[in-house]
């Protein structure tokens, strides 16, 4: 099977460099010269639908050495930016634009769960977002032009007081690489890294997600709150008819604490809940993804026999994320429970992100299809 990782199988580069050491792979890609233009990224840092950055350096100064612009920017223009030493970065570029899936594609020999995102960054000759460190892994694609990347597992991993952003206070490299247009560098969690553009270039980023154990946690606590609610009788409450008499009456007494902690430990969850929380955790979309229903969206009958045709495909909306476990379906931060057919096609346009017509489906399913028709979720292409 022909991967981005060269010569290297997946299972060898799981084994022996997946979270444990960095890999470069020279012409992962070859020639890659990436799925848009500087002016096409411009493009995208406007929109309010995407996440965009502008980070500018000024080496000579002592303090105040960087800035950070959020965006949408509006009418970013090469009179209002210095001639080097700056960065543009979009992130989710495939929820906004045609190709981006098919890059995260070509990393599939990795669990759909696990990919985050694609994001694109154009840098002025100079050009960095300075020394730093990810909690996550990444593979860091070359487009045009050329960087500098730099390397570093030891040393002072302190971050400086002050930078608008995480920047390394310290950094001393251990390894250095020139990355050519379809070069491709793999970076596991920890790794301090450096790098500069040599001259005007784009990078594309495939990170991964790494949720915190405390994030883990508070939101499934969250989620077994919503789930609870509706069997607890509201009715309840506090009670202590057997209340013991205390002699110092502001203690926090160990009736109360045991009641509660009772009350408490009565709480239990089940595997399924795992896997439901886990389901509409990462499928749910971010804050600022937006979906485009139909304007004139087809009836259940129309879109019924659309469905039924033989011409055309059904694909998924570019935001669109799923994933599928033993007979359910998630969706958008959505569980829906499937006949195995259904989770079988479902399986197949996760991955493919589009399926050919026609396509059979019992009455239940073509009825929960065309609700993610409306919500534009999916939507029909030639």
């Amino acid at each position: 099977m022909t991967t981005v990782l060269g010569g290297l199988s997946p299972a060898a580069f799981v084994r022996e460099h997946w979270q444990k050491r960095p890999l470069l792979i020279r012409q992962a890609i070859p020639g890659f010269a990436g799925i848009l233009d500087r002016a096409q990224l411009f493009a995208l840092a406007e929109r309010t639908d995407a996440v965009s950055r502008l980070v500018v350096e000024h080496p000579k100064r002592r303090r105040d050495r960087w800035e950070l612009h959020q965006g949408p920017f509006s009418g970013l223009a090469d009179a209002a930016l210095p001639a080097t030493h700056w960065t543009l970065l979009v992130q989710g570029v495939e929820n906004l634009i045609p190709g981006g899936w098919e890059i995260l594609q070509q990393f599939s020999f990795l669990p759909a769960a696990r990919i985050d995102d694609l994001m694109i960054s154009y840098a002025a000759t100079g050009g960095s977002v300075g020394p730093h460190e990810d909690l996550y892994d990444v593979f860091l694609l070359q487009g045009p032009g050329r960087r500098r990347w730099q390397l570093s597992t030891g040393g002072d991993h302190a971050v400086a007081e002050g930078a608008p952003f995480k920047v390394l206070r310290s950094f001393s490299a251990e390894e250095e690489f020139v990355l050519e247009p379809g070069d491709m560098l793999y970076l596991p969690p920890g790794v301090a890294h450096y790098g500069v553009a040599v001259e005007p270039c784009m990078t594309y980023s495939i990170g991964f997600v790494a949720p915190s154990h405390e994030a883990l946690l508070q939101n499934f606590l969250a989620y077994l709150g919503q789930r609870l609610e509706p069997l607890t009788d509201p009715e309840l409450v506090y009670s202590d008819p057997g209340l013991a008499l205390q002699k110092n009456p502001v203690e926090l007494g160990d009736q109360m604490v045991d009641a509660v902690e009772s009350l408490v430990g009565s709480i239990r969850w089940e595997r399924a809940q795992v896997e439901e929380y886990l389901g509409r955790l990462l499928t749910g979309p971010k804050p600022h993804v937006v979906f485009e229903p139909p304007a004139r969206p087809l009836s259940a009958a129309a879109f019924a026999r659309r469905l039924a045709g033989r011409r055309g495909r059904l694909r998924l909306a570019l935001p669109t994320r799923g994933l599928v476990r033993g007979r359910n379906v998630f969706v958008n931060g959505e569980r829906h429970a499937c006949d195995a057919k259904t989770v079988r096609l479902f399986g197949e346009l996760f991955r493919a992100r589009a399926i050919a017509l026609p396509i059979a489906l019992g009455a239940s399913s073509l009825a929960w299809v065309y609700e993610l028709y409306r919500a534009g979720f999916v939507a029909f292409g030639a």
